[in-house]
C-alpha cells in the first residue's frame, strides 16, 4: 500500500523507518533505543533531499523553468538494497527522476550513494551523481 511504513534492525539498537511509495521509499528517520526508550532521532531523508533539491534546481529547472518543480524518488529494479545497515553505517542507494512513468518531454534524474554513520549522526561519506538531462520523444 501506497504511504506504508517500512521497517529494518540493525540487529541490536537501531532502527530505520520509512513509507513505501509507488515508485520507491521516502521519510527515513532512524531511531536509536535503549532501554525500550528512543535515546536519539535521526531524521536523514531531508538532508538526503537537500543533494537531489540543488541538483534539480540548479541544473534542470533553470534550463527548463516551465517544467514541474517536483521529482520522484524511485527504487532500483535489480538486487541493490536503497537502505542497508553494516556496522554502525547506515548504506544508502537513493534515485530520483522526474518523470518514472515515462512521460514525453525534458528528463532528469540522480543517484546518491552515502554512508550516514550511526554513532556521529552525520553522513560519513557522499557520492551524488546527476544523470543526463535529455529530452524524451512522444511515442507515435
Amino acid at each position: 500500500m501506497r504511504g506504508a511504513p517500512g521497517v529494518k534492525w540493525d540487529g541490536n539498537q537501531f532502527v530505520a523507518i520509512w513509507r513505501e511509495m509507488k515508485w520507491g521509499n521516502e521519510d527515513l528517520v532512524v531511531y536509536e533505543l535503549a532501554n525500550d526508550k528512543i535515546r536519539r532521532t535521526d531524521e536523514i531523508w531531508p538532508e538526503v533531499v537537500k543533494y537531489f533539491d540543488r541538483d534539480f534546481h540548479q541544473r534542470f529547472l533553470k534550463k527548463y523553468p516551465k517544467e514541474s518543480d517536483s521529482y520522484t524518488f524511485v527504487a532500483d529494479d535489480s538486487d541493490v538494497k536503497s537502505f542497508e545497515f553494516k556496522d554502525h553505517k547506515l548504506e544508502l542507494n537513493i534515485s530520483a527522476e522526474n518523470k518514472p512513468n515515462l512521460a514525453p518531454g525534458p528528463v532528469w534524474s540522480a543517484e546518491l550513494h552515502a554512508v550516514w554513520d550511526l554513532d556521529k549522526a552525520k553522513f560519513d561519506k557522499v557520492d551524488f551523481k546527476p544523470g543526463e538531462i535529455s529530452v524524451r520523444k512522444p511515442e507515435e
